[in-house]
C-alpha cells in the first residue's frame, strides 16, 4: 500500500477523531461564569444525576433545593439534555427572571415541539411577535366578551350549580372530585372561546383528561426522559409518554378542528358569539388584504384552543383538589370556613365575588392550600433571548431558566413555619387579606398566567360553593379526593 493509499485511510480517520473531540469538548464545557453545579456526560447531560436525586428526596423540586444547598448558590447550572438549564430558587433572582424582557422567551426543545403538534404556535409555548400579537388579541377579545367580569361570574356559577347538583347525586357515597371539577372549569373556558360546554359524563372528555393525566406523569417542567433522550421514542414509546401525547394531539386536534369547522360553517361576518369567531373575523380580514405575514391562521387558532384547554384541564382543577384535600386533613379549617359563608352569605344563594370581602378566612385557607400544594412547583420555563447576566453568573443566549417555586412557597426564613397549613398567616392584625410578594402562584410579569382571573374566579366561587352546602369526610377512613 502506498503512501498516498495510506493518507487516504488515515485522513477521514483523523477528521473523524477531532470532530469527535471537538464535539464532547462541546458537550463537556461549562460556559465561563455559567451558574455553579454538577458536571455534566455528552448527550444526557445532568438527566440522570437529577433522576436519582428526585428519587431519593421525593420530586424534582426538592432535588433542585438540594443543588442549590449543596452548591450554596440560588443559581444551579445544568445541562438537562441539549439545553443548559438554570434553576433559581430565591425571591428577588426569581421576581427578576419573571420580568425581566430577556427572560420571555421559551424554550424549543424536543417536548415543546411535540406538545406544540410539531410547530410553534398557540401562545404558552411561544414567543416574540407571535406571542406578543396573539396574547394580545386574547385578552382584548376575551375582555370584551366579559371574561374578567360580570359574565364570567354568571358562567361559573351556573357550573357551580350544575357540580353541586351532581355531588348531590353522590351524597354520601364516595366521590371522585378528579373525575367533576375538569369539567366545570373546563366549561367556562369553551363557553367564552367555543360557545360550548361539555356535558357531564362527556366520554370524549374523560379520554382527553385520562391522556393528559398520563403524559403529565411522564413528563416534567424540564421536559422529562424525552427531550433528553429523543431517540427513546423508538425504543420506550410508552414509558416516555410518546404514545400518549401522540394520542392526545391526535384526538384534540380532530376534536378542535370539528369546533373550527363548525363555526367557520355558520359565521356571521361582524358578529362576535366568541373568541373564535374574532379570530375567524381576524383570517377573513388577513385574507381579504393579503397579508402573507399575518399571526392569524387555522393552525394557529388550533393551538390557541390547545393552549386553553391544557391549562384549564390541569392548574386550576387541580388547585381545586388540592384545597379540598386540605379540608379533609383539617376538618377544623373546613368547620371555620363553613362557619363564615353561613354568617356571611347564609344558605340560600351561593357565594360570589360581591362576598368576598366577607369571606377573609375562606380565601386565606385557598391561598394557603396554593402556596403549600405544588400544582406547578417548579415553573417559569423561560428562554433566555440575548445573553445576558443573572446574579454575576453569565446565561448564555438559549439558557433555559427554571424557577423553582416551592423553594420560594417553602422558605423558613419568610414564612417560619412553612410546613404548616395555617390559614391565618395570610389575614393581617385588622382581618383583612394580607398580599405577600413572596407568594405567586400564577407568576408575574407579561407572561403571568393568561387565565389568572378565571383561575380565581373558579378557585373563590366552587370551594366556598361546595363547603357552603357539603361538609367533606374521608371515604372508609381514606382520604380520596
Amino acid at each position: 500500500m502506498g503512501r498516498d493509499d495510506m493518507l487516504s485511510l488515515v485522513l477521514p480517520l483523523l477528521l473523524a477523531a477531532v470532530a469527535l473531540a471537538v464535539w464532547l469538548w462541546g458537550q463537556l464545557r461549562r460556559p465561563p461564569r455559567f451558574p455553579p453545579g454538577p458536571t455534566w456526560l455528552p448527550l444526557v447531560g445532568n438527566y440522570w444525576d437529577i433522576r436519582r436525586l428526585s428519587e431519593k428526596f421525593g420530586s424534582q423540586h426538592e432535588a433542585f433545593a438540594y443543588l442549590a444547598q449543596k452548591y450554596r448558590s440560588p443559581l444551579v447550572g445544568l445541562r438537562l439534555g441539549g439545553d443548559l438549564t438554570v434553576i433559581v430558587s430565591t425571591k428577588d433572582l426569581i421576581r427578576e427572571v419573571l420580568t425581566r424582557p430577556e427572560f420571555e422567551g421559551r424554550p424549543q426543545n424536543f417536548f415543546a415541539y411535540l406538545r406544540n403538534l410539531g410547530q410553534r404556535r398557540g401562545i404558552s409555548m411561544v414567543d416574540g411577535k407571535l406571542w406578543q400579537e396573539q396574547r394580545a388579541f386574547a385578552m382584548r377579545h376575551l375582555r370584551s366578551l366579559g371574561f374578567n367580569g360580570a359574565a364570567m361570574q354568571a358562567q361559573v356559577e351556573e357550573e357551580v350549580r350544575a357540580l353541586l347538583e351532581e355531588l348531590s347525586d353522590s351524597r354520601g357515597r364516595p366521590t371522585q372530585l378528579k373525575n367533576q371539577l375538569p369539567p366545570s372549569v373546563l366549561n367556562v373556558i369553551l363557553q367564552f372561546c367555543a360557545g360550548y360546554r361539555f356535558p357531564r359524563g362527556d366520554q370524549r372528555l374523560q379520554t382527553l383528561l385520562n391522556l393528559i393525566d398520563t403524559r403529565s406523569r411522564a413528563f416534567d417542567m424540564a421536559g422529562g426522559k424525552l427531550s433528553a433522550m429523543p431517540w427513546l421514542r423508538f425504543i420506550q414509546p410508552e414509558a416516555t409518554g410518546y404514545n400518549a401525547l401522540i394520542k392526545f394531539n391526535e384526538m384534540a386536534r380532530a376534536y378542535f378542528m370539528t369546533i373550527i369547522e363548525d363555526h367557520k360553517a355558520t359565521y356571521t361576518p361582524g358578529k362576535k358569539r366568541d373568541l373564535i369567531d374574532a379570530f375567524v373575523y381576524e383570517m377573513a380580514k388577513a385574507e381579504e388584504q393579503q397579508n402573507e405575514n399575518t399571526t392569524f391562521s387555522e393552525n394557529q387558532l388550533l393551538m390557541l384552543l390547545y393552549d386553553m384547554f391544557v391549562a384549564g384541564s390541569e392548574t386550576t382543577s387541580n388547585s381545586l383538589r388540592f384545597a379540598f384535600l386540605m379540608m379533609l386533613r383539617y376538618p377544623d379549617v373546613q368547620e371555620r370556613v363553613y362557619k363564615e359563608i353561613k354568617e356571611a352569605v347564609g344558605n340560600d344563594k351561593l357565594p360570589t365575588l360581591e362576598d368576598k370581602d366577607r369571606l377573609v378566612y375562606t380565601r386565606a385557607a385557598l391561598m394557603e392550600s396554593q402556596r403549600m400544594c405544588y400544582v406547578i412547583p417548579t415553573r417559569g420555563i423561560r428562554r433566555v433571548l440575548e445573553d445576558t447576566t443573572l446574579h454575576g453568573c453569565k446565561l448564555p443566549k438559549n439558557t433555559v431558566v427554571l424557577t423553582n417555586i416551592w423553594s420560594l412557597h417553602m422558605d423558613k426564613d419568610h414564612w417560619g413555619d412553612p410546613e404548616v397549613y395555617r390559614p391565618e398567616r395570610f389575614i393581617t392584625e385588622t382581618g383583612k387579606l394580607r398580599e405577600d410578594d413572596a407568594f405567586l402562584p400564577f407568576g408575574l410579569g407579561r407572561r403571568r398566567c393568561l387565565g389568572e382571573q378565571l383561575a380565581k374566579f373558579c378557585l373563590f366561587q366552587m370551594f366556598a360553593g361546595v363547603l357552603q352546602k357539603f361538609r367533606l369526610v374521608p371515604a372508609n377512613d381514606d382520604v380520596v379526593y
